[in-house]
């Protein structure tokens, strides 16, 4: 009897053992912003590779908000054509209304010639496959004062196969489309 205990015991202990490796911890810093309460997940303290598509996917969701939400006067046009190249044609729409001259809130009507706006993209985080949240910092420059403030985009996308010009392609080659956006400013709590 003292023996199979023993086995067993033995048994038991090497169980254990074995299976200790296969519970892993994986630690992760998360920031808050102090100010609006942004919770952003820094990188893993363990190396994570980020994955090709999503280094793509950030790098055209960087691009349209900080184009869309940018505003030199003597680049204007070469910007609208940008953000209305990586649209769907329904949001297509909604910016072409957006950044028409009868419109009293876009850009050429807000800031005008004498303003540079600046959008700066502090964090992109995705809610799932389709959506991501990017968070941006918007400086308005003009002849006798800067301020910036912090707003959010919520971004719906897609990559489509649409048929476009050949230099479409060239300013959005995998046809990245953006199917809805939204930005709003970040509030304090």
């Amino acid at each position: 009897m003292a023996t199979v205990t023993s086995i067993l015991a033995a048994a038991s202990i090497f169980a254990v053992a074995a299976l200790a490796p296969l519970k892993t911890v994986v630690p992760y810093v998360i920031r808050v912003n102090q100010t609006t309460g942004a919770v952003d997940v820094q990188t893993a303290l363990t190396q994570r590779p980020m994955r090709y598509d999503e280094a793509v996917t950030k790098y055209f969701l960087a691009q349209y908000v900080r184009t869309r939400e940018s505003w030199i006067p003597a680049a204007a046009e070469e910007n609208f054509r940008f953000v209305t190249i990586l649209s769907q044609p329904t949001e297509q729409q909604r910016w072409a209304r957006f950044f028409s001259n009868n419109n009293a809130t876009s850009p050429q009507n807000a800031w005008g010639k004498n303003a540079v706006v600046q959008a700066r993209v502090r964090n992109i985080a995705f809610i799932n496959d389709r959506v991501a949240n990017v968070r941006f910092t918007r400086i308005v420059q003009t002849e006798t004062d800067t301020q910036s403030s912090d707003w959010i985009a919520t971004v719906t996308f897609a990559y489509a196969n649409a048929p476009m010009a050949e230099g479409d392609r060239y300013r959005n080659p995998l046809g990245f489309q953006v199917e809805n956006y939204r930005s709003d400013p970040e509030v304090i709590r």
